[in-house]
């Protein structure tokens, strides 16, 4: 049986690490990193070696499944799509359009086939009821994107590999692989600054991995950077080290900056955030006498209470400190296919506020309602009431705050569709799922992950393996049911013609490194990239302003009023957060190199000996409720309780505790069964759905007050 060799990205998470696999007939024999990726070099994780499990998982589904009374029966696709169509199709005829909605998850970003079908799809529902994983996630940044460079998806990324001062704020890259940020092997990238004679300093409530490798690790309060940052930019003015360069002749606002944080002195702020004045101070000068500097946050400072404040101060910090748009500071990509431009011809650049939902009121961004508000909207009962849901890669009952209420919500719709590959928690509610093909049956190119990227690159590789099964690829399924649902047949008709091979052409011809509708240009097209199997560089970051700002007036306004008036409501409140009553911990997540989110937990080889799904305590804090290492101990929130095993450590700050995010598979009715006999709890089950960022609406993961206690003490 013939030996073949395959090159292509992992598509896992967003660090696209090149991979290497062998194969025989239908066996992946091995793989292994590509040394001749561009990017990666030859580092891969345990995630990307796991694929060959998550393509021989005997869980997944090769087939649509209905779902009956006597449980689930396979059946035709035409089948599964006449049933989908009837369902949803009966809704909107008796409840109207925003009866229906939809919620995809993340991994639709990691696959151009997903992404570019989304739209038309989006169009052909022609409901408000939008909902995705970005809300649980990055919004708070795409935000700040859309009010300071114009387009919710010009998004700056760290260019570290010329970096000589990192400094990261609630991100943990060496475990996650990075985010917003397509970088592999971060863990190197760190070794390569230190090397150079850089520095790394990491400011979290965790000494994570991350942490551990930095040259300097600040324990911070959770939910408390806005105080931090505002501090670090205070002592930038004070201390005349603000000089933002030549960024400052196409920047509004400079002067009402530094007014703005004038309040917050580090000495004001350590009460709030554990952080002293000298460190506050030591951190400012470096950040601002360094060649080249970039402050970066992720997760931890997107999922609290202020994170659209605190995203919108990093970039404020990097642009007056000069470290904007220049090497080794945080610059714009030039992706080979640019979704900014592309997208701005098609979909608003990002919009705040223009529809609010029926129940709390919260506001839309980008045309998607926060999910933290998708439970209420389907079990508060009146006009617009949510009965009908497709879900689209997305598993939101491990994933959204308070998962409890929204399982209670999805068993209450009338109709459901799901595509996924397994039936997990939140598809199990489904009537009909609709399972697409396995990363490795279907071509790839990186889109989103590359917009993100602190390397610019290119690649495109075909699928290892023809379909297996009855299967479809993701943007057949989209497609399909944009035709049938779209009532404009002329809409409909241009759907069915379009294939995405033909989409992908036209994005990279007209992309920045393409080569136009010259027919013998020069620049990049597809055809180009499938002849390099190992990707095509693309080159460093370069600098790219104003030309790259979406902004009508091609400036940047520092100071956008919704962002302003939220510090001013700051300014005036230096205490610490007050306890409510025995709610005396603040909970945080974490990540686990052999998790992604809810993923790879049905994957034998990606569980460990020791259990992974555990509540970190500080010595402290462990030995004030008699808590020892290994006992097992409740926590509770304003709005439920978990019950599970104790880690005692003094990588975690006093009066916090840390739960890792993604488990909790023992719902009745789900078929994982590797899953099924570990499966953890749900941190969600006590995060706070009525929670959110007050400017944004995105669900507050990090910050929560939650009580422990010894199990056999309750």
């Amino acid at each position: 049986m013939e030996t073949k060799r395959h090159y292509r990205s992992c598509s896992i998470c967003e660090s696209m690490c090149g991979l290497e696999i062998v194969t025989r007939g239908s066996e992946i024999v091995t793989i292994r990193g590509d040394k001749n990726d561009p990017l990666s070099k030859g580092y891969i994780c345990a995630k990307g070696a796991a694929l060959k499990d998550l393509y021989n998982d005997p869980d997944r589904l090769r087939q649509p499944v209905v779902r009956t009374g006597a449980g689930w029966e396979r059946v035709s696709w035409d089948d599964a799509f006449n049933q989908a169509e009837a369902g949803l199709k009966a809704i909107r005829k008796e409840y109207g359009n925003d009866a229906l909605a939809f919620y995809f998850g993340n991994p639709n970003a990691h696959y151009h086939g997903s992404l570019l079908y989304l739209l038309p799809f989006f169009k052909a529902m022609n409901t408000k009821n939008r909902f995705s994983a970005s809300s649980a996630d990055q919004l708070p940044l795409m935000l700040v994107c859309e009010q300071l460079f114009g387009h919710m998806f010009l998004l700056p990324s760290p260019d570290a590999n010329r970096t000589d001062y990192f400094l990261l704020i609630g991100g943990n890259p060496v475990v996650s692989g990075g985010s917003i940020m397509t970088l592999p092997g971060f863990g190197r990238r760190m070794k390569a600054i230190q090397k150079r004679g850089g520095k790394v300093v990491v400011v979290d409530p965790m000494k994570t991995a991350t942490a551990s490798l930095a040259d300097q690790h600040f324990f911070i309060r959770p939910g408390s950077d806005v105080f931090f940052l505002a501090s670090l930019l205070h002592v930038m003015f004070r201390d005349g080290l603000a000089d933002p360069g030549w960024l400052g002749h196409f920047c509004d606002g400079l002067d009402k900056a530094e007014s703005m944080v004038k309040a917050f002195s580090p000495e004001k702020t350590e009460s709030v955030t554990g952080v002293s004045p000298r460190d506050v101070e030591a951190v400012a000068r470096e950040f601002c006498r360094a060649p080249s500097a970039v402050c970066y946050g992720r997760m931890g400072v997107c999922v609290q209470e202020h994170g659209a404040l605190v995203n919108w101060l990093i970039m404020l910090v990097n642009i007056i400190a000069g470290k904007f748009d220049r090497p080794g500071g945080f610059m714009f990509p030039t992706p080979a296919l640019d979704v900014a431009r592309a997208l701005s011809w098609l979909t608003p650049k990002g919009e705040l506020g223009k529809n609010k939902t029926r129940v709390r009121g919260l506001p839309d961004f980008g045309d998607e309602f926060p999910v933290a508000a998708l439970a209420e909207e389907i079990m508060t009962p009146g006009p617009g009431k949510i009965r009908g849901l497709v879900s689209i890669c997305g598993n939101p009952i491990l994933s959204a705050p308070n998962g409890k209420i929204l399982d209670q919500a999805l068993a209450e719709l009338d109709y459901m569709v799901a595509m996924d590959w397994y039936i997990a928690e939140s598809s199990r509610h489904a009537n009909i799922i609709l399972p697409p093909t396995n990363v490795l049956e279907h071509d790839h190119m990186p889109t989103m992950t590359h917009v993100c990227g602190s390397h610019n690159m290119a690649k495109y590789s075909p699928a290892v393996f023809e379909p297996e099964g009855d299967v479809r690829h993701n943007w057949q399924i989209l497609k399909e049911l944009a035709v049938r649902m779209e009532a404009n047949p002329l809409a409909a008709a241009a759907v069915k013609m379009s294939t995405p091979t033909l989409l992908l052409k036209a994005g990279i011809r007209i992309g920045p490194h393409g080569a136009g509708l010259n027919p013998w240009g020069q620049g990049l097209t597809l055809k180009k990239m499938k002849a390099s199997p190992h990707g095509v560089d693309l080159g460093p970051l370069r600098s790219s302003l104003p030309g790259r700002l979406f902004t009508k007036n091609k400036r940047i306004n520092l100071v956008p009023q919704i962002f302003t008036d939220g510090l001013e409501a700051l300014s005036g409140n230096f205490s610490a957060p007050e306890i409510a009553g025995d709610y005396d911990l603040l909970l945080i997540g974490r990540r686990n190199r052999k998790s992604n989110n809810s993923w790879f937990h049905n994957l034998e080889n990606m569980h460990t000996p020791s259990n992974r799904c555990t509540a970190m305590l500080n010595p402290a804090d462990a030995a004030s409720r008699g808590i020892e290492e290994g006992d097992v101990i409740s926590l509770e929130s304003r709005v439920g309780k978990i019950e599970l095993e104790a880690e005692v450590t003094s990588n975690i700050m006093e009066g916090v505790v840390s739960v890792p995010h993604g488990w909790g598979h023992q719902y009745k009715g789900v078929s994982l069964n590797v899953a099924s006999r570990r499966p953890g709890v749900s941190v969600n089950d006590i995060t706070d759905n009525q929670r959110v960022d007050s400017i944004c609406g995105t669900a507050v993961f990090s910050g929560v007050p939650v009580k422990a206690a010894k199990k056999d003490c309750l």
